[in-house]
């Protein structure tokens, strides 16, 4: 009668037990299920429905509907309809109270919870244990709940802690990580249980979940999911995942008839189960059931075909090793008699590197989070030069005769994929003609034919091999090995990216190193990440173990001391700081306003006064190592460091920043464990001042103290320099740059002349300080090596992305359209081809998911300075999507960009700029290079008018650009514009006397320049004429075609006014101009 509610209709991924009534009934009674939460749209809903039955008695009865709709009083009591609460309301209103909302649970305090962080049951090898099965895939994969009274007690706490915890609704969405165990509710009986989140949909409003204590799977909308909360007890799961051991599936995989002949002898029944082997993960078990007919599960399925036995993977023998070498010589020597065995091309040496050397790199080989190859971002312009040195020897070389290299030997090899010629090492020979090489400069290796092989020079071998083998410190995989996820998920995050490393350590010939990429996250360590993410287990590192031996061991006399010192963030973080020392706005020392490096502080000085009472021993100070010395003004002793010997010992105390000079009887050595902590001070300067002359005055220097001396500073890092770090900084709200200026006690550098005059004064201060003991140390008080400084000149530059320019017509004129210009040498052209809208669709969508995936503190901070002429992605300003985009300039924070495929352009932040995949640039832009014949005679400021009233003609292309002439329209005349530059000069010598203000004038421009001017001029005044009929023009034709292209398929062209040239800006070239036409053009 009732089909629609008949149990039958479950969905089939359901559990052989679910957990409404799972294995836990068995022993104790489940609680009762909390109510539905609000506005659940399966909610259930108690109807009475009367009626009559075949003997004519009227019975009553209550049917579980389902419905949307609740009590609005206590929101609990769901109905169907309006009817059916009004029929309940007598019944119902005197159990009904106004709803009460219990504090929620605020996900954003809550530490995520992930399966390393539950506490593991160690099964003991061996053991046979009593278990059922709770759900059954496949025999490679099942769950087993072991009958332990204790487990199924503490599943019952589980659950009813999680009834109690998730019983009041939420309204907030709670986005969880892949990985992630957290409180799901299962769909079936509405019940919170916990649940592993095994994948997150795209767009992060389904999960699929894996409940770990019964082992069944369902996909799950997010508002479904919670956080764990702290009250929930991190017992391990109680269903134990395992696979059969000993045996693998005949065919690749378990078939399904296997499956269905499997489960029935599994489902529902106590078993005897053997635990034969726990995995590295902790997570899942090898183990063998005896079925109920005395066999063993792996052998009911050898016996009827469905397995085979797994083969022990074990490590080759010695004697298996020495075969496979033995080989691959036999493969060389055969045919190796009277040939060069290029023996004398030995293996270039490394580059070196020491523990604590830090980087930017790029990958160039990835295999796993334990094996990368990288180079140094520092070398490219090296490496460049290498690659032209190897076409140019490879391709004069004659064709090799009798060349066979040896195996260990270097030569040169043509890569397969791009057909260019690098530095490679013989591996070994796997038959007579086909040779396994590996690439000494990119980490790769590939099996290529001997034909692609040729000897190499004495010259190509002098440059370091530059790829460097390194992996992730203080992490390793969960299991025997990485898993593919895993290193997915990390390949998308570090390829094609510029990344910061510091060596840590070294282990098998490999570095060990963090890894950080500071354009996405300048605090996202990649070990860490992996870690969180549930992808791998933290372990320590070499600097770890040896700052614990450092700390329970005395310092050995020899061993060198290592110290570090406090970092400001440098990514738009504002940090609180006391000033220890001021001497003026542009030199003053700060710490850091914490009170527990304060009281780490208070208590090395209570060690360190210890210390230094106990060892009268003579101390011999050495320039540049530390100390223990004993300041003048309160007679206590401080860490100090040595900067100059005299007769008295020049010392920079490390945590205050004094420097002076004290006795050499009141300097004691010190030892590692003193230099644990950081050095407090740091070496600070104000940006947005200098002094109103040439230095400050004590004015400035007395106000400027009582501003920040013992007060809270609110500082912001700008840049750091060799002077320390330049900071914003505010005190009691106001900012101290500002308050200096509105005294008159400092000036603003202001534009252009502004940072000439505050350049030449840092040069002078500079000079002045070189030798004085506070600068000679900033570096080391502001704790970043020039190397790694993040300044101007010093900022990551991504390696510049070629992109292909199309190739535009030969020998056919055509009016160019112009998207940007930056001299005669390079211009970019719109190409008057319709672009395909679908293609160019597909490529914004995956333009959209690569920017989306880059975190969004990106834009808070300055990511890297663009190169010019690189193909970029670029945040449009208008509507905030990202465009491909080509940088056509570069300023001091910010780029000039053309969006690529529209023609417009605008002025961008670095944080609105990325760099781009080369998957995204396979569609060719709608721009395209472009360059004068003959540029050389052209003057170097191109007017941008110049190429608006013109005819163009591609001569021909370079391969990087179109080379193109300029003419005038055929009713002008036709003249070239370069043959017009050229004759100017002696048409002016052959013209009437000027004027003294245009000879003036003349002797200070530069001919060419205002003959360009005036071919620009003629050009515009020829297509006025044109354009006549049409009445006045605002913008020129090509213009009008980037608007009306831009508003149907992109970013709209900001409106521009009518370009003007250098000499127009002039009142004082404007004769010059004139002179220039008339003399030309003949113009009246």
């Amino acid at each position: 009668m009732y089909r629609a509610f008949s149990p039958n209709l479950l969905r089939p991924n359901l559990p052989l037990r679910k957990p409404s009534s799972g294995p836990v009934a068995l022993s104790t009674p489940r609680p009762p299920a909390p109510s539905p939460p609000l506005s659940l749209p399966d909610a259930t809903a108690a109807c009475t429905v009367s009626g009559a039955i075949g003997d004519g008695k009227s019975v009553t009865m209550t049917i579980h509907l389902t419905g949307n709709l609740r009590c609005k009083r206590c929101k609990k009591m769901p109905y169907c309809s309006v009817a059916c609460q009004t029929e309940d309301w007598k019944a119902h209103r005197r159990m009904c109270k106004p709803f009460d909302p219990e504090p929620q649970i605020d996900a954003s305090s809550l530490q995520r919870v992930y399966l390393k962080d539950l506490h593991m049951t160690k099964i003991i090898k061996g053991a046979d244990i009593q278990a059922s099965v709770l759900e059954f895939y496949s025999p490679g994969r099942f769950f087993l709940l072991a009958q332990n009274p204790k487990l199924l007690e503490a599943l019952q706490n589980i659950s009813t802690e999680l009834q109690k915890t998730y019983s009041c609704p939420s309204v907030t969405t709670y986005v969880p990580h892949v990985g992630e165990v957290c409180a799901v509710k299962f769909s079936c009986d509405l019940n919170w249980y916990r649940g592993l989140v095994q994948t997150l949909t795209a767009d992060q409003k389904t999960a699929n979940i894996l409940y770990i204590d019964f082992g069944n799977e369902e996909n799950v909308p997010v508002d479904r999911i919670k956080p764990l909360a702290a009250n929930i007890q991190p017992f391990s799961p109680c269903a134990m995942q395992c696979r059969i051991s000993g045996v693998v599936p005949t065919a690749g995989s378990w078939s399904s008839e296997c499956c269905i002949l499997v489960k029935p002898l599994l489902a529902g029944k106590i078993l005897t189960t053997r635990m034969v082997e726990t995995h590295e993960d902790g997570c899942t078990h090898s183990v063998d059931i005896t079925l109920p007919m005395g066999k063993n599960l792996s052998r009911f399925l050898l016996d009827h075909g469905y397995a085979e036995e797994e083969a022990v993977n074990t490590a080759p023998t010695k004697k298996e090793i020495d075969a496979m070498v033995t080989a691959s010589l036999d493969n060389f020597r055969r045919l190796s008699d009277g040939k060069d065995d290029n023996t004398w091309a030995q293996l270039p040496e490394p580059l070196t590197q020491a523990v604590g050397d830090a980087f930017y790199v790029l990958i160039t080989h990835f295999q796993s989070p334990s094996e990368m190859i990288v180079q140094k971002v520092e070398n490219a312009g090296v490496i460049r030069e290498l690659q032209l040195k190897l076409r140019e020897h490879c391709s004069q070389a004659p064709a090799p005769q009798n060349f066979r290299p040896a195996p260990g030997t270097v030569c040169c090899a043509q890569f397969s994929e791009d057909k260019q010629w690098y530095r490679a090492k013989v591996l070994g020979y796997s038959s007579e003609e086909r040779i396994c090489v590996g690439y000494l400069d990119f980490g790769n290796s590939e099996e290529v034919d001997l034909a692609n092989l040729q000897p190499i020079s004495t010259s190509l071998l002098a440059m370091p091999m530059q790829a460097i083998p390194c992996g992730l410190a203080g992490v390793r995989p969960v299991g025997e090995s990485w898993t593919e996820d895993c290193v997915l998920a990390l390949q998308r995050r570090v390829v094609n990216r510029i990344l910061r490393i510091e060596i840590t350590g070294e282990h098998d010939g490999k570095l060990l190193v963090t890894m950080i990429d500071e354009a996405s996250d300048p605090q996202a360590n990649m070990a860490e990440l992996l870690s969180s993410a549930g992808f791998a287990i933290p372990v320590p590192t070499v600097s770890d173990q040896q700052a614990e031996k450092t700390a329970s061991a005395p310092t050995a006399a020899c061993e060198p001391l290592v110290w570090s010192c406090t970092r400001l963030p440098c990514d738009g973080q504002t940090v609180a700081l006391l000033a220890s020392v001021v001497e003026n706005p542009q030199e003053f020392y700060c710490r850091v306003n914490n009170p527990t490096d304060h009281q780490q502080l208070i208590e090395l000085g209570a060690e360190l006064k210890e210390h230094c009472e106990a060892k009268a021993s003579p101390f011999v100070p050495k320039v540049g190592e530390p100390c223990c010395a004993m300041f003048p003004g309160d007679g206590k002793w401080h860490r100090a460091m040595v900067m100059g010997l005299s007769e008295d010992v020049s010392v920079y105390f490390v945590d205050y920043g004094y420097s002076m000079k004290v006795e050499k009887n009141h300097l004691r050595s010190i030892t590692a464990r003193l230099l644990t902590l950081p050095f407090q001070a740091i070496c600070c300067w104000l940006t947005g001042v200098e002094p109103v002359g040439s230095e400050w005055t004590s004015e400035a220097m007395l106000y400027f103290d009582r501003l920040v001396d013992g007060k809270q500073l609110s500082a912001r890092v700008l840049s750091v320099t060799d002077q320390g770090y330049g900071l914003k900084l505010e005190s009691r709200g106001k900012d101290v740059a500002t308050a200096l200026i509105s005294e008159q006690l400092a000036k603003d550098p202001g534009a252009l002349e502004a940072e000439t005059v505050s350049g030449h004064t840092h040069q002078e201060k500079g000079q002045e300080n070189d030798h004085s003991p506070k600068h000679a140390h900033s570096n080391q008080a502001t704790g970043v090596s020039l190397e790694e400084m993040p300044t101007e000149d010093r900022l990551p530059t991504p390696s510049k992305v070629d992109w292909k320019a199309v190739e535009l017509p030969l020998n056919t004129p055509f009016q160019p359209r112009v998207a940007a210009i930056s001299g005669p040498s390079l211009f970019y052209l719109i190409i008057p081809v319709q672009v395909d809208q679908q293609k160019l669709q597909e490529v914004m969508t995956e333009l959209a998911a690569y920017c989306c995936d880059i975190p969004a503190s990106l834009s808070s901070s300055v990511s890297c300075k663009p190169a010019v002429g690189a193909a970029c992605c670029a945040r449009f300003s208008a509507d905030n999507n990202w465009y491909r985009a080509v940088v056509v300039e570069v300023g001091e924070n910010e780029a000039s960009v053309i969006y690529a495929d529209y023609g417009n352009a605008e002025k961008v932040p670095f944080s609105r700029i990325l760099p781009i995949p080369m998957s995204l640039l396979q569609l060719p832009f709608q721009v395209t290079r472009c360059t004068l014949n003959g540029n050389e005679h052209l003057p170097a400021n191109l007017p941008d008018l110049l190429l608006s009233g013109f005819l163009a003609t591609v001569q021909s292309f370079n391969g990087t650009e179109n080379v193109l002439t300029l003419a005038l329209p055929t009713e002008n005349g036709g003249r070239l514009v370069s043959a017009m530059i050229r004759d100017a000069p002696k048409a002016e010598a052959t013209s009437s006397p000027r004027t003294p203000a245009a000879q003036k004038v003349d002797q200070t421009d530069d001919p060419a320049s205002a003959a360009a001017a005036a071919a620009a001029a003629a050009a515009a005044a020829a297509a006025a004429t044109s354009a006549a009929p049409e009445g006045l023009r605002s913008k020129s034709g090509t213009q009008k075609g980037l608007e009306s292209t831009a508003a149907a398929t992109g970013p709209p062209v900001d409106p521009e006014p009518e370009p003007q040239t250098p000499q127009q800006k002039k009142n004082t070239s404007a004769v010059a101009l004139n002179g220039w036409s008339n003399q030309i053009f003949g113009l009246v």
